[in-house]
């Protein structure tokens, strides 16, 4: 891959390497989630993860992942693959459609993206990984930037050069989940050995991976000593998470709120998904939406069969009188 010849870009954006970022979640951070976090804090939002030899090919269904509105921005697009030369023809793509940068997945433990020799599977390949990050930098004035975890396993750790290369072969931001692919998603993040890669990096390094609440966010980016912050789960049904991290109000929601957000995003979502799938993926939302409140897992159970606007209008209507009546006794 040494005949590419990387293009002069620009440093990520301060909002994506220096904020609060709504992670990319497949199936979740859709472009009416990602607004809804925009307009509630979120410094930045990338998209889900996007297959690049979809996109390469001209995939129907993978633009239609990509589509995003202007109040989006800063928006970066992730893309997952295991070949260089998809990931450059997918670069040239998205540069294109005025994306704000371009993130590499190289962290994502799931099976059967491993399987394809993707996502965490690059851990275990470096100098392939090293590959996609020059051919993608090769063919975009984006920023490029690169999604690791600490490496494959706790027996197989990230090599301490990594940063280095990585910059080397054109990524300007580093974003670490705290967790080895070994680990998936169970276990405490470690806080420790994200600090330490970011010692060694000549590029900024954003946190992931422990985002459940805002103080244990906070704590979070403290100990990792990280530029940035991204947020995954901590988000889901909590979006408000982004205004409590910004310190510019409660970082859960306030009377009418939840009721409010809920018909606001479904509202959105009914502009780019048919009907006959709307409210099957807005039930995915809901049962994060509806809980940690007394009765939470009733809302749930009736939740995974609404199959209307005005079953889910009233669920959430219920929902948030319950909330609210939890937060003034709290108070």
């Amino acid at each position: 891959m040494d005949r590419h010849i990387t293009h002069p870009q620009a440093a990520a954006p301060e909002e994506y390497t220096g904020g609060f970022v709504l992670a990319p979640m497949a199936g979740y951070t859709d472009s009416a989630f990602r607004r809804i976090c925009r307009s509630l804090g979120a410094t930045c939002v990338v998209t889900e993860m996007t297959a690049a030899a979809g996109l390469s090919r001209g995939s129907a269904k993978t633009e239609l992942l990509l589509g995003f509105a202007d109040e989006e921005r800063p928006i970066g697009v992730q893309l997952f693959g295991s070949r260089p030369e998809d990931f450059e023809r997918a670069a040239g793509i998205v540069t294109a459609w005025n994306f704000s940068f371009v993130d590499i997945n190289a962290g994502c433990p799931v099976k059967k993206v491993v399987s394809s020799g993707s996502g965490s599977a690059l851990l275990r390949d470096i100098p392939r990984l090293l590959d996609i990050v020059r051919a993608t930098a090769s063919n975009t004035i984006l920023p490029v930037t690169v999604k690791i975890r600490l490496g494959w396993s706790p027996d197989e750790p990230l090599p301490e050069s990594l940063p280095s290369d990585l910059t080397e072969a054109g990524a300007k931001a580093l974003a670490i989940h705290g967790r080895y692919r070994s680990d998936l998603f169970s276990g405490k993040a470690r806080t420790g050995e994200i600090a330490a890669i970011t010692r060694l990096s000549p590029i900024p390094v954003l946190a992931s991976g422990e985002s459940s609440s805002v103080e244990s966010s906070i704590a979070f980016l403290r100990e990792s000593r990280a530029s940035g912050l991204l947020v995954g789960r901590g988000a889901l049904g909590n979006p408000w998470i982004f205004r409590g991290l910004k310190g510019t109000g409660a970082g859960y929601p306030l009377p009418g709120e939840l009721h409010s957000t809920v018909m606001e995003q479904l509202d959105m979502m009914a502009a780019y998904i048919p009907e006959r799938h709307l409210y099957h993926i807005m039930r995915g939302h809901l049962v994060f939406y509806f809980r940690g409140f007394r009765g939470a897992p009733g809302f749930r159970n009736r939740a995974v069969r609404a199959e209307s606007r005005s079953e889910i209008e009233s669920l959430a209507l219920e929902a948030d009188l319950l909330l609210s009546g939890e937060h003034e006794n709290a108070d």
